[in-house]
């Protein structure tokens, strides 16, 4: 890695004038500057900023909220973590052959793939999946926490309209608890709306239009223009990867390593509270 985690001296930060003098306004979410403090003492991630200072500013100054600019602090992370392991990145690419562009395009040995990012706001319970009979002592998975899959289920159909054709498109959650979403959450949601959309599929359309997606044959090319979802829980959990088994552009082993070896990297380096 450029930097192989080790920080620059806090003197040496390089970030843009124009982003520090609106981090540290009063008014700036504190966790979310410290964030991108930290990051500023890595060369990667003030390369990335310096490269990207206009379109960091206007994202940071257009959302009204601290929940709202924490996303786009997830988006940082990204940028950060994926320069940090080499990898060329382009941050909000302009990709002429869809109507919402993905927001990230990154290039490792060669391989191009598309990331769209995702930060899961909510606080969800964790589910029980596993069901142990007092009898037998049989193991089997339950279903049974519908908050988790509608969420997940929603956060597939926001974000495969960003998909690019032709391409390897990964989409990336992050997550702030120990248990959920996991690699099981995501394969129950995606049974589940394959089933509303055989069962349902006049209600099934009016929940894709949400999400403008006009009718299934749209959402249905998009589902196999996504190649993997990628979920991330806490600070040092590993990376699961689910890998869509109906996505036309297979994911590559060294691109899922990468990926798995990008996002391992902390989102934080202090004691602080996560965001």
């Amino acid at each position: 890695m450029r930097g192989s985690l080790i920080p620059w001296p806090h003197w040496c930060s390089m970030l843009p004038k124009s982003i520090q003098s609106l981090i540290v306004q009063s008014s700036f979410d504190s966790s979310l500057r410290n964030r991108i403090e930290e990051w500023g003492n890595f060369y990667s991630f003030t390369e990335f900023a310096n490269k990207n200072e206009s379109k960091i500013l206007k994202r940071l100054r257009t959302k009204v909220t601290d929940e709202d600019k924490r996303d786009i602090g997830v988006e940082l992370y990204v940028g950060f973590i994926f320069s940090e392991t080499n990898c060329q990145v382009i941050y909000e690419p302009d990709v002429p052959s869809i109507s919402r562009n993905p927001d990230f395009q990154i290039t490792y040995k060669n391989e191009i793939f598309y990331f769209e990012v995702k930060r899961l706001r909510d606080y969800i319970p964790s589910p029980e999946h596993l069901n142990i009979d007092d009898k037998t002592g049989d193991r089997t998975f339950m279903i049974d926490n519908e908050k988790v899959l509608k969420k997940c289920g929603d956060i597939i159909c926001e974000k495969i309209g960003q998909t690019v054709p032709g391409a390897l498109n990964i989409v990336y959650i992050r997550a702030y608890h120990t248990d959920v979403p996991n690699i099981w959450d995501i394969q129950s949601s995606v049974k589940s709306l394959m089933d509303w959309k055989r069962d349902d599929p006049n209600g099934f359309k009016k929940k894709i239009k949400g999400y403008n997606l006009n009718a299934i044959g749209q959402f249905s090319e998009c589902w196999q223009q996504l190649s993997a979802i990628a979920i991330s829980r806490l600070r040092g959990d590993p990376c699961q990867i689910w890998e869509n088994p109906e996505g036309r552009t297979p994911l590559p082993q060294h691109v899922k390593s990468i990926i798995e070896k990008a996002t391992a990297i902390p989102y934080r380096f202090d004691d602080s509270p996560i965001v």
